[in-house]
């Protein structure tokens, strides 16, 4: 099924590539949302019409793709090499490369590596829905993603359904890498998180000559040693990496002052009970940021830390699917104006 011709309401455009991959366009009157399926179902474009303000951080890489590598000949360059920022599914390795179980995973290995397809499940003036999907090589799942927009809301709804299709139960990581930076993300800028959520530390450094915290006991958020994390720091500010979990509610948003704009992300905390806060303002300089970024990421995740699967196995924190589970995500991006 192809998309209808349609300039007004809510309407897809599916015959459209980014490079040599498959890129599909999502829009309606408030959003434009595009997605790479060729590689990842990258969401590269979050568009907030009136302001004409992407949502969407992009790397310095952005949407210059080459082809997805497969070959896991540089485990770390196969994801950040073409990393463009924007929003990936994590699945089912989340962090740096590991082997398991005779497995070599890259970074964020295997769904983020991979072509996708896709499917038009609705194209309506009043809601447009695509699912995109992917079967994973490495390890024996089915990937899905449904991304629905409707008439005049400024709202994304997102399902993810991920399938063991196999006799065996798989130990995994899942989680949903949203990133937030320039143009929309500013000094001064807040995250707002309900209640005083538990923030677990990284143990290490993730990048630069120093990190922002210096004792590394759990804290209640948003404050620890003398700083307040719901606060975007200044330029060149140290790089950190947190863990939130116990939330009184999965949600947080991302508050733009100098924009007046704001983004809440809602997700199930059954299924993804951690957050993690990945920070990095230019501080990293060198392989593979050399001080050019300036961005978060807030990422729902079922697992921690950002050290691969063998350590989320060994804490007890994977997310175990039973011989032929399927399980269902349920997330939504919302945009408001202050």
């Amino acid at each position: 099924m192809k998309a209808a011709s349609r300039n007004f309401g809510c309407r897809i455009h599916d015959k459209l590539k980014i490079n040599n991959l498959d890129l599909v366009v999502l829009e309606n009157e408030k959003l434009r949302i595009s997605v790479v399926a060729g590689r990842g179902a990258d969401v590269v474009e979050c568009l907030y019409k009136s302001k004409d303000l992407d949502l969407v951080w992009l790397s310095r890489h952005g949407t210059n793709y080459s082809d997805p590598s497969y070959s896991y000949v540089d485990p770390l360059g196969a994801f950040v090499d073409n990393y463009p920022g924007g929003w990936q599914t994590v699945f089912p390795n989340g962090g740096p490369p590991v082997v398991h179980e005779g497995a070599s995973f890259s970074q964020h290995a295997e769904v983020a590596l991979l072509p996708w397809d896709f499917e038009i499940i609705s194209d309506e003036v009043h809601e447009i829905s695509v699912k995109f999907y992917c079967r994973t090589r490495k390890t024996p799942f089915l990937v899905s993603r449904v991304m629905t927009l409707r008439q005049n809301s400024a709202k994304l709804e997102i399902v993810e359904t991920i399938e063991n299709l196999s006799d065996v139960e798989i130990p995994t990581m899942w989680g949903t890498h949203f990133s937030f930076g320039t143009p929309f993300l500013n000094p001064g800028d807040a995250i707002k998180i309900a209640g005083q959520p538990k923030v677990i530390c990284h143990p290490t450094g993730v990048g630069g000559d120093r990190r922002r915290i210096e004792t590394l006991e759990d804290f209640s958020w948003p404050n620890h040693d003398g700083i307040d994390f719901s606060i975007i720091p200044e330029k060149n500010a140290p790089s950190d990496m947190l863990y939130l979990t116990e939330l009184d509610v999965a949600e947080y948003e991302v508050i733009s002052k100098h924009h007046n704009l704001s983004v809440k992300v809602n997700w199930d905390k059954d299924l993804m009970p951690y957050l993690w806060f990945w920070q990095e303002f230019g501080r990293s300089k060198g392989y593979p940021w050399f001080g050019q970024n300036y961005n978060v990421g807030l990422e729902p995740f079922s697992s921690y830390p950002t050290n691969g699967l063998v350590e989320a196995i060994e804490n007890g924190t994977a997310l175990v699917f039973k011989a032929n589970e399927i399980k269902t995500h349920n997330l939504s991006y919302q945009v408001a104006e202050l």
